[in-house]
């Protein structure tokens, strides 16, 4: 148990500075100096610039040859090019969980679904909603077993969380309704091609909100 609880400095170091940018305190655009990092997270220059290449990794950071680090910009284009990616991932997450999904499974994703679809979307439930989101959609992956699969869903997840933090504003947008609960509905039918479609579909309804949330900012 010590050695699961074990962190190293650089593991500190990412896991601060990850947090402060997921929540906005650290907005897309900021430098990130290594020694106003090394304060802010209480760690030497040396760990945080382990940090740093992890965090540029996940692409929750960029970094430019004479210029240093800095968070992320969520261009269009750089949106556009991950959700390309995260439907590949989630339909070929939702055909294999279409043959695999037990009951169990099945109930630990509608518990999840119904709290997404039923809970208003207001400012202050925002980080509640983003965290059930990413939950729901990382137990479906995990689901699948196929650890290729999550490893790609975390790091394209960290940038749909970067995405939505942004703005401090809940978007305005009317999801369909049951929205979650129909796409574990439809994996649940033991079709692949049904469940594909139906996450595809999930997923571009996504990426139109993400699109128009940015062009607003």
């Amino acid at each position: 148990m010590a050695e699961e609880n074990f962190q190293t400095a650089s593991d500190v170091a990412y896991r601060i500075i990850s947090q402060k940018i997921l929540d906005g305190e650290f907005p897309p655009g900021m430098k990130l100096s290594r020694r106003k990092m090394a304060e802010a997270t209480g760690v030497s220059v040396i760990p945080v610039i382990e940090a740093l290449k992890r965090l540029e990794e996940d692409r929750l950071v960029e970094s430019k040859p004479q210029w240093g680090s800095f968070v992320t910009i969520p261009t269009l284009e750089k949106i556009k090019q991950s959700y390309q990616l995260r439907e590949a991932i989630e339909c070929q997450s939702a055909r294999i969980l279409s043959q695999s999904m037990t009951a169990e499974q099945k109930n630990i994703l509608v518990e999840i679904a119904t709290e997404l679809d039923t809970v208003p979307y207001k400012e202050d439930t925002a980080i509640d909603s983003r965290n059930s989101h990413v939950l729901f959609h990382t137990k479906l992956t995990d689901f699948t077993n196929n650890h290729l699969l999550v490893d790609t869903l975390r790091k394209i997840n960290l940038f749909w969380v970067l995405c939505k933090a942004i703005g401090t504003n809940a978007p305005k947008t009317a999801y369909p309704r049951y929205w979650h609960r129909y796409l574990v509905d439809e994996i649940s039918k033991g079709d692949p091609d049904t469940a594909e479609r139906a996450m595809r579909q999930h997923v571009n309804d996504s990426l139109i909100t993400i699109i128009a949330a940015e062009e607003q900012i």
